[in-house]
């Protein structure tokens, strides 16, 4: 389906900032993502969300979506579910 995937991590990284960045609890349930670049989407659209129980995959057409982009946005995201700000709430998630 995907030519290219991108998997978010959950390492925390160094803050730019020189701050430390805040930890998630240790029991906290941890966000799982990724995302993929496909030739096109339904009704032209650039982005859609996919969600099913333990992961949260986003869809993102070629036509619409750079390369650099992805790149970018799998940072952020990879960021956000390190510093615990995105959890997955589903039944299960606490492992």
């Amino acid at each position: 389906m995907a030519d290219e995937e991108y998997e978010g991590n959950e390492e925390p990284r160094e803050d730019p900032s020189g701050e430390d960045a805040p930890q998630p609890e240790p029991d906290a349930p941890r966000a799982v993502f990724r995302m993929e670049l496909v030739d096109s989407l339904p009704g032209d659209r650039a982005v859609v969300g996919v969600e099913q129980e333990g992961e949260f995959m986003w869809l993102a057409s070629k036509k619409h979506v750079t390369q650099q982009a992805v790149e970018e946005f799998t940072d952020q995201l990879t960021r956000i579910v390190s510093e615990g700000w995105w959890v997955q709430n589903w039944p299960g998630a606490r492992g």
